[in-house]
């Protein structure tokens, strides 16, 4: 189906990712023409999302909020000449349900990326180059691959929101912040922050928090989470991106909100020093007022609230990738 973009028709097509035992949802959002040098692929990031970007009560999310950010930027970025890949992680269909039940560790998370990479390439006539885009958690996720699976034929790597430090670091970091006096409201309980970190440094350790300890714990959070989840965080906290994006050999571009309170913005100057002495060139495009999925906000506005707003994310962030990848077009040219 054609869609009125700006002055541009951009051309938006159905698709789907088999891997791992399902069918995953998927769009292509391609140029008027249809065809692109570069193809994007926008790997999502935590919890489970529809293929726009929003994460419904429906697919087991504990919360509701619509950003649609991958459907904005995929179109954005078609109106800029670039093919884009977007895929759901929520409404997915199992084909195989001993394959899926085997591949939920956050390994088997590049195994999506990587056919989703092959889709994109065959899908999309005569590109030349593809990145990949992860987004919060599907940053790590992207560098996991990279370093894992040279075969899959990626050309460059944007960081969209992506955390430096550990899950379990960054989530310690989002109760502190809004800590105070070290208490933390927890809906309508409040807790001591020691009590919630003592909690998380069990989880992370694969212990059992202590029966006592549980009473003054709210009931939910990560202490309350089936073991498979638990493991599954463990498997992500130990992923260092830091040191993956330091020995990455592909040009890198790290976009960050000044006003993220998901993934706090000194996350992207811990990538930035990573990269420093590595010969791949690399930038960082920074947009001091957006939040998480780049949207507007101000100073004042509460986290929660920012991070729930529905506006359009903010085309800048389209505009610096495309102006980036134009830059890095023509060093891939003379190699």
């Amino acid at each position: 189906r054609a869609l009125e973009a700006g002055c541009e028709v951009i051309t938006e097509k159905p698709m789907t990712i088999e891997a791992n035992g399902t069918r995953i949802p998927a769009v292509l959002s391609l140029p008027k023409d249809g065809r692109a040098d570069w193809a994007v692929v926008i790997v999502p990031g935590s919890f489970a999302n529809d293929v726009d970007g929003n994460y419904l009560a429906e697919m087991g999310n504990p919360f509701v909020a619509k950003p649609h950010m991958y459907k904005d930027l995929a179109q954005q970025l078609a109106e800029n000449g670039a093919a884009a890949l977007r895929y759901a992680r929520g409404g997915v269909t199992i084909i195989d349900k001993d394959v899926s039940a085997a591949h939920r560790h956050f390994v088997d998370r590049t195994t999506v990326v990587a056919e989703a990479v092959r889709t994109v390439r065959s899908a999309v006539p005569g590109v030349k180059w593809c990145a990949l885009a992860g987004h919060s958690e599907g940053g790590p996720v992207a560098l996991l691959l990279l370093s894992r699976d040279p075969e899959v034929k990626v050309d460059a790597y944007i960081s969209l929101s992506a955390p430096a430090r550990r899950i379990f670091d960054i989530m310690l970091q989002q109760v502190e912040m809004s800590a105070k006096d070290g208490v933390v409201t927890m809906g309508p309980m409040k807790i001591p922050y020691d009590d919630y970190k003592t909690a998380m440094d069990c989880v992370r350790k694969g212990q059992a928090v202590p029966p006592e300890l549980l009473k003054r714990l709210p009931p939910f959070g990560v202490h309350t989470m089936d073991e498979a989840s638990k493991q599954y965080l463990r498997e992500y906290d130990a992923v260092d991106s830091a040191d993956l994006i330091a020995r990455l050999k592909h040009p890198v571009l790290i976009v960050q909100g000044g006003r993220d309170t998901s993934v706090f913005p000194d996350n992207a100057d811990l990538l930035l020093d990573a990269r420093k002495g590595n010969p791949a060139p690399t930038e960082k495009a920074f947009f001091p007022e957006l939040q998480h999925f780049y949207k507007n906000v101000s100073a004042e506005l509460d986290p929660m609230a920012a991070f729930g707003l529905d506006a359009e994310s903010d085309p800048r962030v389209a505009s610096a990738i495309s102006a980036w990848l134009a830059k890095i077009a023509k060093a891939l040219l003379t190699r």
